[in-house]
């Protein structure tokens, strides 16, 4: 019905060879009042359309090509602020365009415009050409499909403005040959970046090498990319080239996208610009999502110096008191230790028995550490094992040698010989664990981290930190500072990702400021 509805709306307009495919699978939809309801619906700004789309198509589905259709309201905050900035827009560019929610929206904004909206997907290409038919809008569109990152443009009589919500695909989607092109455009733009990038960041860069001095934009996206690593690239384009203007930060509370948990930033950017600051503006509700109000002025200088922006958001650093040491000075923090395939290493019931001597008690899961009583890991009884076996078979015992043996071809049946951890590892079945760290942390989660002395000694896989002292503390010094760090420590001292998980990486559990008094 959906393509038959679109087959019907569309006529006899001209289309790619890959939608024509898909309209010659269906006859047009003769319903005439069901035409009627949607064309109207359409008219009133509705998008009926991309709805039936979502709806047929669930999100899991739609996660690997970042189909993530943006709410309305969203997208007429999104309008709103670029009307606000009184450029005679005459053209508006669309990468990744959906059924076209941004492109209506700004065609109507806009009345002297045209539009160019890059959509991938030929099905959903053929909604939105439907949506500007009924619209009375296709005599302003063009529908490219393709990929973004393969547009060009000629000049336009005035400012283009690029307005949408790049598609969030993972950089495990990413072809090679696309993470080569976005190294080699970073490097020819004197910028360094990873290839650990999302496809949202490809489309930053894209918009970077088209855009001219007077073109404007303002995109949706994950908001991981304000602290991550690899999105660095990102921040340094907006502080040199992208010309960054304002950044607006959606609390995890406010779910942006119905069918995605992830946290968002609205992004805006005036390509070319020298810009001496950045405007950056928390959104914890729908009304301000919705009108998007100018935030905080940040020096550009600290911007291009500050690692994490989502600390720019929240006013910037906490100054360093008289008194205050930080987390790092008195302990190496360190990640556990990383098994390669944890439903092998993490010894189960399913998997052949070993001697107990090869089977390790370890902290395998957060909750550990966040359920343990009293903040304290003091049994070692209910944790589950993990199995780290020699480097060197040769001398042990037969019996061992024979259980071990078994275990191992059972491990190569479930692939434990064939990741990367495996292939980087000599011999590829020895899982080292670290010595016991007095004191372990949780690092992933919507909530402060969680930190136990570990009185029992429990060894530690990549689930949790383990807190290395630096130098000789007390058992009693080391119970003061559990109990502080668990009534104290904040989840705006970690990183956002994906989801709105906050996570703490090693440096950032090392920043943590605590009064020095707790060590006396």
């Amino acid at each position: 019905m959906l393509l038959a509805l679109a087959k019907a709306l569309i006529g006899a307009q001209p289309v790619s060879e890959a939608e024509q495919q898909l309209l010659d699978t269906v006859p047009a939809c003769a319903d005439a009042a069901l035409l009627k309801a949607t064309t109207a619906d359409i008219r009133a700004g509705g998008d009926p359309l991309g709805a039936l789309f979502c709806t047929l198509f669930h999100a899991s589905t739609r996660r690997s090509e970042g189909q993530t259709f943006t709410p309305d309201h969203v997208v007429q905050g999104m309008v709103g602020w670029a009307r606000r900035q009184g450029k005679p827009v005459r053209r508006l560019v669309d990468p990744g365009a959906g059924s076209g929610r941004y492109t209506l929206a700004g065609l109507r904004a806009f009345p002297q415009a045209e539009a160019v909206a890059v959509e991938k997907d030929p099905l959903v290409a053929l909604l939105l050409r439907a949506n500007l038919a009924a619209a009375g809008l296709t005599h302003r569109a063009t529908v490219l499909v393709g990929d973004y990152r393969e547009l060009s443009l000629s000049p336009a009589q005035g400012p283009t403005l690029f307005i949408g919500n790049p598609p969030y695909v993972r950089h495990h989607e990413i072809s090679p040959g696309w993470k080569t092109w976005y190294s080699y455009c970073l490097a020819h733009a004197g910028l360094k970046g990873s290839q650990l990038a999302g496809l949202h960041l490809h489309f930053f860069l894209k918009t970077r090498l088209l855009a001219v001095p007077g073109d404007f934009g303002v995109f949706v996206t994950a908001a991981e990319w304000m602290d991550v690593n690899y999105g660095q690239a990102l921040r340094d384009m907006l502080a040199n080239g992208l010309g960054g203007t304002e950044v607006f930060v959606v609390s995890p509370a406010l779910r942006v996208f119905e069918d995605a948990m992830v946290s968002a930033a609205i992004t805006c950017f005036e390509p070319g610009a020298e810009r001496s600051s950045l405007r950056f503006q928390p959104i914890n509700d729908l009304e301000h999502l919705a009108t998007l109000p100018a935030g905080r002025e940040v020096a550009m200088a600290a911007a291009r110096t500050e690692t994490k922006w989502s600390i720019l958001v929240r006013g910037g650093r906490p100054a360093r008191q008289a008194g205050q040491i930080e987390l790092g000075e008195l302990f190496q923090v360190s990640r556990g230790q990383v098994t390669g395939l944890n439903r092998v290493w993490v010894h189960s019931t399913h998997a052949p028995d070993l001697p107990a001597s090869y089977l390790i008690p370890a902290i395998t899961d957060a909750a550990d550490i966040s359920t343990a009583a009293g903040q304290e890991i003091a049994t070692l009884d209910r944790l589950r094992r993990v199995v780290s076996l020699p480097r060197d078979l040769t001398g042990l015992p037969a019996a061992h040698r024979r259980t071990i043996e078994t275990f191992l071809d059972w491990a190569r049946q479930q692939g434990a010989h064939e990741g990367y951890i495996a292939r980087h590892r000599k011999p590829w079945w020895h899982v080292h664990l670290r010595d016991p760290a007095p004191i372990v942390m949780t690092y992933m989660g919507r909530r402060p981290p969680a930190f136990a002395l570990n009185t029992a000694g429990a060894r530690l896989i990549n689930v949790a930190h383990g807190l290395y002292p630096r130098q000789p503390l007390q058992q009693a010094q080391l119970r003061r500072l559990v109990q502080w760090l668990n009534a104290n420590v904040s989840i705006d001292a970690g990183r956002v990702y994906a989801g709105g998980l906050t996570k703490f990486e090693p440096s950032e559990a090392m920043r943590i400021l605590l009064p020095e008094q707790l060590l006396r």
